[in-house]
């Protein structure tokens, strides 16, 4: 008899750990996704302000979403947008970025950047995920130190 309730509790036990093995390894496709999914989006993000750093219009404007992309209407444009009325996205000494908000399709994304007089803004930049699963920058709004937007 004690030898059958010890087999009990063993094929128990066994059972459990494997329940909650299959349980963890469903788990860790969504959570690796996740994390795929929070990396892509600031590596376009860091993408852009490296196109941006080297004055290369037509790889920054890559990283625009359509949307963007038909406001604007082509490269050389954008980048006389962006250097007029977002100077530190063009142009600054450090980006530091939170942890990436993803629902669905659309992304949030604040970044902290410091401009090249060492004065911190925060960007809140919107990404859409589109058909070909590629993240693509849909918007950027800047608030200052003191609380203005851009």
């Amino acid at each position: 008899m004690a030898n059958s309730v010890t087999r009990f509790f063993h094929s128990a036990f066994r059972t459990a750990v494997l329940v909650g093995m299959a349980a963890l390894a469903g788990a860790l496709p969504a959570h690796a996704q996740a994390d795929k999914n929070e990396s892509a989006v600031i590596e376009v993000i860091q993408q852009q302000l490296h196109a941006f750093a080297a004055d290369d219009a037509e790889q920054a404007f890559k990283y625009a979403a359509p949307s963007i992309k038909a406001m604007s209407g082509n490269a050389q444009n954008f980048m006389a947008l962006v250097k007029t009325r977002y100077s530190v996205v063009y142009r600054n000494s450090n980006a530091a970025f939170l942890k990436p908000v993803i629902l669905g399709k659309a992304a949030l994304v604040r970044v902290r950047l410091t401009d090249e007089n060492g004065v911190n803004w925060m960007a809140a930049y919107t990404l859409e995920r589109q058909t070909n699963q590629e993240w693509l920058i849909s918007g950027c709004q800047i608030q200052g130190e003191q609380g203005t937007f851009v």
